[in-house]
């Protein structure tokens, strides 16, 4: 067989291949075409979130082919990664938070206060970040619904029943429909609604 004969699977960044990778389309197959990496291995997690980001594919078809196939964020070790992305992930609670950006350095020895490190300290070890996450949660925090007028703890995990849990939910929440299904005066629970609404 002549090398003009050669099958098309000796040449591993050939586009039309690689198109038959999930979430690789014709665009990202020629970029990948000049990579200096055999792109084929993405399936095969040979490849990283970094080296196709670096090879010129664009970020969010990068994402998702991270995600699809599990490709690790990249292969060099960066110690600041995984506490640079900790700060940058949303829906983390605060300790999953502190346990990533912890995950980068030598955590099981770790002493949050042994060298006066504060456990609030963000990834550029001035706090503020935290800080005011945390002073957006304060905010964001629903009122309990016992700060009703007439809503004592009594009434308010009879009302938990209904799914009715803050005082927000109370403003919204439709009394008859509350009412039936708690087996309630009706005109009670327009009155403890009226509350919410002013309070609200």
């Amino acid at each position: 067989m002549s090398n003009n004969d050669a099958p098309d699977d000796e040449t591993p960044n050939d586009p039309a291949r690689l198109t038959d990778i999930r979430f690789v389309g014709p665009a990202t197959a020629e970029v990948l075409a000049g990579a200096s990496f055999d792109a084929s291995g993405i399936p095969d997690k040979t490849v990283s979130y970094e080296m196709l980001v670096e090879a010129g594919v664009n970020a969010g078809v990068a994402t998702r082919l991270r995600r699809e196939h599990s490709l690790p964020w990249s292969f060099g070790g960066d110690e600041d990664s995984l506490d640079e992305r900790s700060s940058k992930v949303r829906g983390l609670q605060d300790g999953e938070r502190e346990w990533v950006a912890a995950s980068s350095g030598d955590w099981e020895s770790a002493d949050p206060g042994a060298d006066g490190a504060s456990a609030e300290a963000s990834a550029d070890g001035s706090g503020a970040a935290e800080a005011a996450e945390a002073a957006w949660r304060d905010r964001s925090k629903p009122d309990p619904v016992t700060d009703v007028p007439g809503v004592d703890a009594t009434v308010s995990d009879l009302l938990a029943e209904a799914g009715v849990t803050s005082v927000r939910s109370l403003a919204t929440a439709d009394p008859e429909h509350v009412a039936d299904s708690l087996e309630l005066d009706r005109e009670r629970v327009a009155e403890w609604r009226d509350a919410a609404r002013d309070l609200a």
